[in-house]
C-alpha cells in the first residue's frame, strides 16, 4: 500500500483521529489541572525518644545511644502506622471535631504517602484542591505534636517518652511544574491521535465497501474494463 492510500483513509474517516485527540486532550488537561492528584503538600517531622535515666543495676547503659536507637525504629513504625486506617481515623476525627470537616477514611489513606530518612519523616498528600491538601496535612501536624493524643498507639510502638516535631510545615504546591504538565498532556494527546489513526485504520480493514478499481481487480481478480467517474455536486454527468 503507498503513502497516498494510508492518506486516503485518514481523509476519509478524518473525524475519528480528530475527535479521540480532542477527548484526550480534554481529558488530560483535566486531569493534570483539577484532578485527585493535581495538588501536593509535603511536610517534614523530627522523631525522637527522650534518654531516661540508666538503671542502678546497668553500669554499661547509655540512655542517649538507646533513645536515638529507638528514635530510628519509633521513624520506621510510624511511617507505617501513617499508611493505616486506624491513623487515617485520628486524622477524620480531629477534622469533623476541630474543623467540622467530613473526609473519608479511605480518601485519606490513599492521598497520604510516608518516605522515612533515619529520624525524619517526610510526608506527602495529594488531593484535587489545594485547601485539601493543607487541612489533611495540618491535621496530621497536629497529631504527632501532640504524642498524647496518640497515646494508646505509641505505648504499643515505643518504651521511652516521645516526641515529634513539625520541622517544615505543610507548603502545598502543584504537583506538576508547568513544563511537566505541558509535557504530560501533550505526550497523552499523542497518544490519543495514534489511537484515533489506529481505529481508522481498522475501521477501513473491516469496512466491506469497494472505492477504487485496484481494490475491485484486487478482490475479483479480474480486469477493470472502464470507470465512472465521480461528480462534483451540482455537474451533470
Amino acid at each position: 500500500m503507498e503513502l497516498r492510500e494510508y492518506w486516503a483513509i485518514i481523509r476519509r474517516r478524518w473525524w475519528l483521529p480528530l475527535a479521540v485527540t480532542v477527548v484526550a486532550f480534554v481529558a488530560s488537561a483535566a486531569i493534570g489541572l483539577r484532578g485527585a492528584a493535581a495538588y501536593r503538600t509535603d511536610m517534614r517531622i523530627a522523631v525522637s525518644s527522650v534518654p531516661i535515666s540508666a538503671p542502678a543495676d546497668q553500669l554499661h547503659f547509655d540512655p542517649v545511644y538507646y533513645a536515638a536507637l529507638d528514635s530510628e525504629y519509633l521513624a520506621d513504625d510510624m511511617s507505617e502506622f501513617m499508611h493505616s486506617e486506624a491513623f487515617a481515623g485520628e486524622v477524620r476525627r480531629e477534622l469533623a471535631t476541630g474543623r467540622n470537616i467530613n473526609v473519608d477514611v479511605n480518601t485519606i489513606v490513599n492521598s497520604t504517602r510516608t518516605k522515612k530518612t533515619h529520624r525524619f519523616i517526610d510526608v506527602t498528600v495529594t488531593t484535587a484542591t489545594p485547601e485539601d491538601g493543607q487541612e489533611i496535612a495540618g491535621s496530621i501536624s497536629r497529631l504527632l505534636s501532640d504524642p498524647p493524643r496518640l497515646g494508646g498507639y505509641l505505648k504499643a510502638l515505643t518504651a521511652y517518652n516521645t516526641q515529634m516535631v513539625v520541622i517544615s510545615p505543610p507548603d502545598t504546591h502543584r504537583a506538576n511544574t508547568i513544563p511537566g504538565l505541558v509535557s504530560e498532556i501533550g505526550l497523552r494527546t499523542l497518544i490519543g491521535l495514534l489511537v484515533g489513526v489506529a481505529l481508522a485504520f481498522l475501521l477501513d480493514y473491516i469496512d466491506p465497501a469497494v472505492r477504487s478499481r485496484d481494490e475491485v481487480e484486487e478482490m475479483l481478480r479480474l480486469p477493470v474494463l472502464g470507470e465512472i467517474p465521480r461528480t462534483r455536486r451540482g455537474a451533470v454527468a
